[in-house]
């Protein structure tokens, strides 16, 4: 039996400490986990925590000052538009080179409230808005990957001697008409470790996934979903699982967290090699690319010698 690999979990208060304490991150980025979870507690039904930080601007800090922890970055639909989200998600893949991810969530505890008759993305105050259910947040998770897979990272040839930089004309449009509506291409390029993995959290199963054939979700976080998110002091749970996300509580510190993950791992969970990508690490299938029939957002580029 393959044993299940060990994620952590990580509230708005831990990512204060754990960004701030240049000791406390090097042994987090050591340890052989699968992954962690930044801003957990803005996806999981928590209350908000006094403190937190954006959880972009962590995975920012986590993939400059680390070279091998992995992380996933809480996101919901009731504060950013998907178009924004995939900005953020694709700069993170280029900034730690594929170890981070983007974890769904249908509502965000730190979000304004917004509308009552759209208060997904309405809480900007920026107009516009959805509903908040699944079904928004799914949408949003579709958006998302589209939306980075939409300027391929193999488009950019930087050929000196025709003056074409980018295949331009293979740039397209992801033409989005559901929740959102977005024409797209986004303004920065596929990772060159291809699209990020998206991960979602279901803590009932009135927040499960929509069924699909063309599902971007690729893992499922929650007590509704196939990687249950334990609390740090419980023990580990009965049943065959792939892996499961270990939480601490705002009254545990990082510390706390990193010393039960240690013993978890010596007790049985299996370590995660620490230089490879989050998809290569959890051994997921890169997701297909978007149809040939998509949408030219560029006309074929011409030479120009000029360089």
């Amino acid at each position: 039996m393959t044993k299940p690999y060990l994620a952590l979990g990580l509230a708005g208060p831990h990512l204060v400490e754990l960004t701030t304490n240049p000791a406390l991150l090097s042994r987090w980025d050591a340890l052989p986990v699968a992954f962690s979870v930044v801003g957990v507690d803005r996806v999981d039904g928590s209350p908000p925590a006094q403190t937190t930080l954006a959880g972009s601007a962590v995975g920012a800090t986590l993939a400059s000052a680390t070279k091998q922890g992995r992380f996933i970055v809480a996101a919901a639909p009731q504060r950013d538009h998907p178009y924004n989200i995939a900005r953020r998600v694709a700069s993170l893949a280029h900034l730690s080179g594929g170890r981070s991810g983007l974890l769904i969530g249908v509502r965000d505890a730190y979000a304004p409230a917004g509308p009552k008759e759209a208060p997904a993305w309405g809480g900007a105050g920026l107009g516009g808005g959805a509903s908040l259910t699944a079904q928004t947040a799914y949408d949003a998770a579709r958006a998302v990957r589209a939306l980075e897979q939409s300027w391929p990272y193999d488009t950019i040839i930087g050929n000196r001697e025709t003056g074409i930089l980018v295949e331009s004309n293979r740039i397209v449009h992801v033409d989005i008409a559901n929740s959102f509506s977005i024409a797209g291409p986004l303004n920065a390029p596929e990772p060159k470790t291809g699209a990020s993995v998206i991960a979602w959290y279901a803590a009932t199963e009135a927040d499960a996934p929509p069924a699909g054939d063309d599902s971007p979700i690729d893992l499922v976080l929650g007590a509704a979903g196939a990687i249950p998110v334990i609390p740090l002091g419980a023990e580990p749970p009965a049943g065959v699982f792939a892996g499961v996300v270990l939480r601490a509580g705002l009254d545990q510190s990082v510390s706390d967290l990193l010393d039960a993950a240690e013993r978890w791992l010596a007790a049985g969970f299996a370590p995660t090699p620490v230089n490879e990508t989050l998809r290569t690490a959890l051994d997921l299938p890169q997701p297909a690319p978007l149809p040939a029939s998509a949408r030219a957002a560029f006309p074929v580029p011409q030479p120009h010698v000029s360089l």
